[in-house]
């Protein structure tokens, strides 16, 4: 989750579905690492990230799996149902 906190997208996703139960539940079902990089201040490194991924900025959201180590970008708009099907289908 590369987020920044003067991001509106990334604050309506947040409140749709990272802060929630089910998020933390999903996280706990799948054995799924979350990580975060924050981006309000600019930093070199997550552009990179971005860079790397062809986003023009933030959010951006990638899952990881061993059949995909390059990784899969999911939608700027997120919703619970998008998340449960990007980590349920990471093996």
């Amino acid at each position: 989750n590369m987020t920044a906190d003067w991001c509106i997208t990334c604050k309506a996703n947040e409140a749709a579905v990272f802060s929630r139960p089910a998020f933390k539940k999903l996280l706990e079902e799948t054995n799924t690492v979350y990580m975060v990089g924050d981006y309000t201040n600019v930093d070199a490194h997550i552009t990179q990230f971005l860079e790397l991924h062809k986003a023009v900025g933030v959010p951006l959201y990638v899952v990881y799996s061993k059949e995909r180590p390059q990784g899969k970008v999911l939608p700027t708009i997120m919703t619970q149902d998008t998340m449960n099907k990007a980590l349920r289908d990471a093996k």
